[in-house]
């Protein structure tokens, strides 16, 4: 075994497959879209964008809490993640802009299909195919809600918006729920 491999299968028993990182996203997904549901898409958007900063931070804990061991360490690969990382925030500034001119709808198809981008190479990274499957659901899941949207009328903004985040949210706490089974 070479060290990329001796290293990707060290960081998924280590990371147990990033199970942290899906569970906390998954739940302040959730609470987007109570937000969105509950207070609208104005609320819901800007909730969308900043939940990654309560996301992260319990990620990194829940990850350290539940580590098997030292993390594996191979500065390539460690760059590589961090690349991955800061790939999201190239959207950020589309993402802005839709919010502040009232595009709410489309920056949550934005912010889903990006995240979705987002996970392919963690299928690679950590050894499994679950990330690739994740994100694959998250495109097909936001796909729908934007062909039926039409249908609600008025209040399409916000039901879609919730139903985006739901699929989200969902999508990411059954994927941690795996991740902790693999």
């Amino acid at each position: 075994m070479d060290g990329v491999e001796q290293y990707l299968e060290q960081l998924a028993q280590v990371n147990r497959h990033g199970f942290g990182f899906l569970l906390a996203y998954g739940t302040t997904w959730l609470v987007v879209a109570l937000l969105w549901r509950g207070f609208g898409p104005r609320v819901g958007g800007f909730a969308m964008v900043f939940q990654g900063s309560v996301a992260l931070p319990a990620a990194l804990a829940l990850t350290a809490l539940a580590a098997t061991g030292p993390a594996p360490e191979h500065p390539a690969l460690e760059s590589l993640s961090s690349y991955l990382l800061l790939g999201q925030m190239a959207a950020i500034p589309l993402v802005v802009v839709l919010l502040v001119r009232t595009r709410y709808l489309t920056a949550a198809v934005v912010v889903t299909i990006v995240l979705a981008a987002h996970f392919l190479p963690y299928a690679w990274l950590y050894s499994t195919l679950l990330y690739a499957v994740v994100a694959g659901l998250m495109a097909l899941a936001v796909a729908a809600v934007v062909l039926v949207q039409d249908r609600w009328d008025d209040d399409a903004p916000r039901l879609a918006g919730f139903w985006i985040a739901l699929a989200n949210g969902l999508l990411l706490l059954l994927g941690g729920v795996v991740a902790l089974t693999l």
